[in-house]
């Protein structure tokens, strides 16, 4: 079975994104998941005041089991009580993607959420597949992966990047070389979005 990636999104209370912080670290790096903890970020630009959390599991049933428990418990990370918001989404990869490891690829991070027709997806990871490769020796391509629970069809990539300009010359370059985005891929396409994001000090991912 491929491994599930969970990506929670929290949007503390105002002013409370520090004491949501200090109530992730201690939550993910305590014993309360079985879950490969993997990243946790802050946007910088586009979702602001936004905490994105992303582990890794390796069946559905320990992911299920998760969130349970921090649902019935009310844990949440540690810090429900200062959210505003918190949304998870449970995420496939595509078999083409080398699973996310760990490691030092920042510190800027985009991270993109596209919807996608109700027949576009296997074609949209069709043309992933043929493009990624020429793409990735531009820049590299963290994650790929579509959610199979909440709004659907969509799926969710990370690129990562040293700094925002580095960001710009190498998008810019991809496109002038004619090799992104995927020919075709845009008319399977139903929305768009995407935001900056900056590792916490705590991040596995830096």
């Amino acid at each position: 079975m491929p491994m599930r990636y969970a990506v929670t999104r929290i949007t503390p209370e105002v002013g409370g994104l520090p004491k949501v912080l200090a109530g992730i670290e201690g939550a993910v790096t305590g014993q309360g998941f079985s879950g490969k903890f993997l990243g946790c970020f802050t946007a910088e630009i586009g979702a602001l005041n936004q905490i994105l959390i992303l582990q890794a599991y390796e069946d559905d049933r320990a992911l299920a089991e998760d969130r349970s428990r921090a649902l019935v418990d009310g844990g949440l990370f540690g810090a429900a009580e200062h959210f505003g918001e918190v949304e998870t989404t449970t995420y496939v990869p595509f078999d083409f993607v080398a699973p996310i490891a760990p490691g030092k690829y920042g510190p800027v991070y985009e991270i993109r959420v596209y919807g996608v027709k109700a027949t576009g997806l296997k074609p949209t990871m069709d043309l992933w597949r043929a493009s990624v490769p020429k793409r990735a020796k531009v820049s590299p391509l963290l994650g790929a992966m579509y959610a199979i629970d909440g709004a659907l069809p969509r799926f969710l990539h990370i690129w990562p990047f040293t700094s925002l300009g580095e960001r710009m010359a190498k998008r810019a370059e991809a496109v002038e070389l004619g090799i992104w985005p995927p020919k075709g891929g845009p008319a399977h396409l139903t929305s768009l979005s995407s935001a900056i994001y900056l590792p916490t000090p705590f991040s596995p991912l830096s």
